[in-house]
């Protein structure tokens, strides 16, 4: 099978700017849908693109870093739960694959796109069934949009252990059900989906539990960091009657500590957290500028969560 035969009728013709779409994550119970646009050089094979699906997962992480190093352009279009949950996931699933052409460096001349969509894009358009199989720049797509929701779910894997993120990926396996019923629904869970509406966590469930606010204040700004493209590094840093939530770092390798205030820390400055974490900056060989965050969150009965990054002059004496 000629896997390049859609691309190449267009290279043929004066088309250089082929891009390829498809997506990752319209079926699971949490997190996002991932769309991706990949351009690829006219008439370069990368040997052993596939369908994401049929790959393991070691060769879908080496065919991610490999199609970044030699595609012409990739995007990337990320749809948190929350929106998914407003417009429907089929809208959400549009909404990623056209935020993944916007992020594009090239102009398209053509799109070809996995499945039979419609009213996506403004460029000529080729939709194509079951493209991921016939198309070497959809399929490079499908790999971009799989690794990169998967590495999304590994990090919110580091928030919710219980749940085993890294395993399924927020689909609905038997393990995921039971432990939906047993915890109720995080965050990052689709209430759109009846098993998660039945299992939404109250106001009194919190109440009820050991620390139970606490924790979630902690993974609300987990999620929230996850979601501006941070990685978690480290949580709940102890030093000096301190405790630090997270070590995050970004995609250029900065660090940023984020510090949580509670009834017990709410009159703490900046210098306090900032000496409590000398000894971990310098057992961890942390040498890049770091910054640091004072998070508030505070709860109130019948309303969402209030989250504030808290302005570092009101803590400096």
């Amino acid at each position: 099978m000629d896997f390049i035969k859609y691309e190449k009728k267009y290279w043929d013709d004066g088309s250089i700017n082929i891009v390829g779409i498809d997506e990752a994550g319209r079926g699971p119970l949490a997190g996002p849908v991932v769309a991706a646009s990949v351009v690829l050089k006219p008439y370069e094979i990368i040997e052993g693109i596939k369908d994401s699906k049929k790959l393991t997962p070691k060769k879908r992480e080496e065919l991610y870093l490999e199609i970044y190093k030699k595609a012409v352009s990739v995007g990337v279009g990320i749809v948190n739960e929350d929106v998914i949950d407003d417009i429907n996931v089929l809208k959400a699933t549009f909404l990623g694959m056209k935020k993944s052409l916007g992020n594009l460096d090239v102009k398209p001349d053509r799109v070809l796109i996995d499945g039979p969509y419609s009213n996506i894009t403004i460029y000529p358009t080729d939709y194509i069934v079951n493209g991921d199989n016939i198309s070497q720049t959809i399929a490079a797509a499908s790999i971009i949009a799989k690794v990169t929701r998967d590495n999304i779910m590994k990090q919110y894997d580091k928030l919710f252990p219980k749940y085993k993120f890294i395993n399924h990926k927020g689909y609905g396996t038997k393990f995921h059900i039971e432990q939906l019923k047993e915890s109720k629904s995080t965050p990052i869970h689709r209430r759109s989906f009846k098993i998660v509406k039945n299992n939404m966590p109250t106001y009194d469930f919190y109440l009820s539990k050991k620390d139970g606010f606490k924790k979630l204040a902690h993974e609300l700004v987990g999620v929230k960091y996850i979601k501006n493209n941070f990685r978690i590094n480290d949580q709940n840093i102890e030093g000096d009657d301190i405790v630090t939530n997270f070590c995050l770092i970004d995609n250029k390798k900065n660090y940023k500590f984020v510090k949580i205030l509670d009834s017990k820390t709410k009159d703490i400055v900046k210098k306090d957290i900032d000496n409590s974490l000398d000894s971990y900056i310098s057992e961890n060989n942390i040498k890049n500028n770091y910054t640091i965050d004072v998070i508030s969150v505070k709860f109130i009965k019948g309303k969402k969560p209030i989250i504030k990054l808290i302005e570092w002059k009101l803590y400096l004496k």
